[in-house]
């Protein structure tokens, strides 16, 4: 349900960004020392363009041979395994250029390492010019707002309840109700918004504004393996001259900025209380994590409902995400990739998901106790225990319980 970053940011690209991959390929094609500059770049990006002019960049300012990788991180039927890194940092090159982290959790591929954030996009509200708004609260009640399928867009409709969700497959046909004025705002990805209003000649009819909401801040790096930090420290050294000259923030515009994003927070006092909370009688962030790993998790379903949960879950979710909640065409939806302490989500953002966007032929079509048991099966998949208690879609709605996988 939740996408992978990769997933969640795997677009067909323009003609122009296929054509540049391409000829950097036949260019620099064929074997190359070790001293040579290797990296891979998704061709699905919208901004891979703009990954190869960066590796061009690089070579050049480190005098090195480039040698370009071009995969698909849209992936097949399967969908694009996080595993899949691995085999490109340890089969095709030593760096893969612009993956985007999530600012608030700072989640990378298991076994991979990253360099410092090098640019930061994310997703943006985007209007029409003569709107405004230029964030959610700001909108007029009412209003319709287009997001696109399984996109972290759709958690921020329980926190602004002056907007209501239009839930779209594409990103395309999100943007096409937002130029025909079937919505009032459009929540996507900032580089596929550019390139989409580019292609239209469309630029001076929309503004986009950077969205001050949880997961909506991502930070680009390269990603690596052990077996190239050497590497992966010359581009870090080559990346802060550019950066200082100004030529980073050159190659990068208009999809992504240079440096690093800041992550999102509720205002100061929010930030004060979590300090304090850090800092009262000398507990660290490792005690306090160390504490969270031990606590019990809740039982907030009923086996009964857990039971009834997997039969529908079979009948409405396993076509896309697998019999074991494993992961196809769409995300895993069990294990520690997609419940993680880092990403902070709770049932309440999960639930909203789920019964926003599934299932995918029909979304919001399922009654309130399928959603209910679906969510209990899920839940109970991810090492949560059963209790005597049933839990309620109200109660699922609001619970800021955290969702962290656990084995069981």
């Amino acid at each position: 349900m939740m996408k992978t970053c990769m997933k969640k940011h795997s677009f067909k690209p323009g003609r122009h960004a296929w054509l540049v991959t391409i000829a950097a390929v036949l260019l620099y094609g064929g074997t190359v020392a070790a001293a040579d500059l290797s990296v891979c770049i998704d061709k699905s990006s919208p901004i891979a363009a703009v990954d190869a002019r960066l590796a061009h960049a690089v070579a050049r300012h480190e005098g090195v041979m480039l040698r370009i990788h071009v995969f698909d991180g849209s992936g097949d039927d399967e969908g694009f395994a996080l595993k899949e890194f691995n085999k490109l940092t340890h089969n095709s090159c030593s760096l893969v250029l612009g993956f985007p982290v999530d600012t608030d959790s700072h989640n990378v591929p298991p076994g991979l390492l990253a360099t410092s954030p090098y640019g930061h996009t994310g997703f943006v509200l985007v209007t029409p010019r003569s709107s405004k708004a230029s964030t959610l609260a700001q909108l007029p009640n009412d209003s319709d707002v287009a997001v696109t399928y399984l996109t972290t867009p759709n958690l921020y409709f329980a926190d602004h309840p002056n907007v209501q969700a239009d839930v779209h497959l594409t990103e395309i046909s999100a943007l096409s109700a937002l130029e025909k004025h079937r919505v009032s705002a459009a929540m996507l990805w900032q580089p596929t918004v550019i390139r989409y209003l580019a292609s239209r000649h469309e630029t001076a009819r929309f503004s986009y504004h950077e969205l001050d909401e949880p997961h909506a801040r991502f930070n680009l790096v390269a990603l690596y393996d052990s077996d190239h930090a050497a590497a992966a420290a010359m581009f870090q050294r080559t990346i802060v001259t550019m950066s200082d000259s100004g030529e980073l923030a050159q190659l990068l515009a208009p999809y992504a900025q240079a440096g690093e994003a800041r992550p999102f927070r509720r205002g100061a006092a929010a930030m004060l209380r979590r300090s304090n909370s850090s800092n009262r009688n000398g507990h660290s962030c490792s005690a306090r994590k160390s504490a969270h790993k031990r606590k019990a998790l809740p039982a907030l379903f009923t086996v009964a409902q857990a039971d009834n949960g997997k039969q529908k879950y079979k009948e409405n979710c396993a076509m896309c995400h697998g019999p074991a909640l494993e992961g196809r065409a769409g995300p895993a939806l069990t294990g520690a990739n997609f419940a993680s302490p880092q990403s902070k989500f709770s049932v309440s953002d999960i639930f909203a998901i789920l019964t926003q966007n599934m299932p995918s032929t029909a979304p919001a079509s399922l009654g309130h106790v399928d959603y209910v048991e679906i969510m209990a099966f899920m839940l109970q998949q991810n090492g949560y225990p059963a209790g005597k208690k049933a839990l309620s879609y109200d109660e699922a709605m609001r619970s800021k319980v955290p969702l962290v996988y656990r084995e069981h």
